[in-house]
């Protein structure tokens, strides 16, 4: 099994922030370019893959709109394609229960679920009406994320042990070095978010290698069941994770006061606006409904709930 970890970028500068910025926001165009393309029943929605639109884009000279390197583009846009596919399966799994309630003759139900897995129910009526009723049309909204191949990075340790992690830029052999604020070095396919100033490696490793599952066990079987108010709670009657229900209340109401304020501020900046007030309507919008604070805050808790179930 594969988990998710994330390295954190520390005291990076804003000229190699602004350089990797500028290269997230033309990979969110490429991201764009795909979803406007095959985010539909003629692109993945009729079984078609990444590499054929690589090569596609490559013939027509599509690629050179972008301003970005050529493994920047093509881990992108495989990375959307994949965003596209999932996006699709989601509506598939309300179809085959619409397909499953309505079916009465076995033979015609399996026939309907055989068409949905491959990609053929554009031609059945009832599955076309199911589709375009659950799968809708999505666009992108990302345009802060990098994909970086496993092959394209390299890690390098400095004097004073800080260790650096060198990512591809916009131009060729100009690497961009992130100091990290962590020994492990990431491995694999990194994911490269920006938010607030600081750069988020994202990786997968083995859970075989996480500290947690060195760990000496049993060898008894117990049964546990997973709740709100504590994470765990097994057949032996201990509780695990006993704060998971307070930090999971707290960060509601917090979340239900602060969505409300922000409601009624951006209703008096609507309202400016229409009144013609903009420099009022622009104040509101930049200084009290900016995301920065409310992104910081979210990484906060989820790191605190993550800590409290582990």
């Amino acid at each position: 099994m594969k988990v998710t970890r994330i390295a954190y970028s520390t005291r990076l500068n804003r000229s190699k922030y602004a350089a990797l910025h500028e290269q997230a926001r033309r990979l969110g165009q490429v991201r764009s370019e795909v979803w406007q393309r095959y985010g539909s029943i003629s692109g993945v929605g009729s079984g078609l893959k990444d590499r054929p639109v690589r090569d596609r884009w490559l013939a027509d000279d599509t690629h050179a709109r972008f301003g970005v390197l050529a493994n920047a583009w093509k881990e992108t846009l495989r990375d959307a394609m994949t965003d596209i596919a999932a996006n699709l399966a989601a509506a598939k799994v309300e179809v085959r229960r619409a397909a499953i309630r309505r079916g009465s003759d076995p033979a015609e139900r399996m026939q309907m679920l055989n068409s949905l897995k491959a990609d053929r129910w554009a031609g059945d009526p009832f599955l076309a009406r199911q589709m375009r009723k659950h799968w809708k049309r999505g666009r992108n909204r990302t345009h802060d994320q990098i994909v970086v191949r496993a092959d394209q990075h390299n890690t390098v340790v400095d004097r004073r042990g800080q260790l650096w992690r060198a990512v591809p830029g916009l131009e060729r052999r100009r690497m961009v070095r992130i100091p990290l604020s962590t020994t492990v070095a990431p491995t694999g396919t990194l994911r490269l978010i920006l938010r607030g100033g600081r750069v988020e490696v994202h990786y997968q490793i083995d859970a075989s290698q996480m500290r947690s599952s060195q760990r000496p066990c049993g060898d008894r079987t117990i049964g546990v069941d997973k709740g709100y108010t504590e994470a765990l709670t097994d057949s032996e009657g201990a509780r695990h994770g006993r704060r998971l229900g307070e930090l999971l209340s707290g960060e509601s109401d917090r979340l239900k006061e602060r969505n409300r304020r922000r409601a009624k501020l951006r209703s008096i900046a609507n309202t400016a606006a229409l009144r013609g007030n903009h420099a009022k309507a622009h104040r509101i919008r930049s200084h009290n409904l900016g995301t920065v604070k409310r992104d910081r805050q979210a990484i906060r808790h989820r790191a605190q709930v993550r800590t409290e179930i582990l």
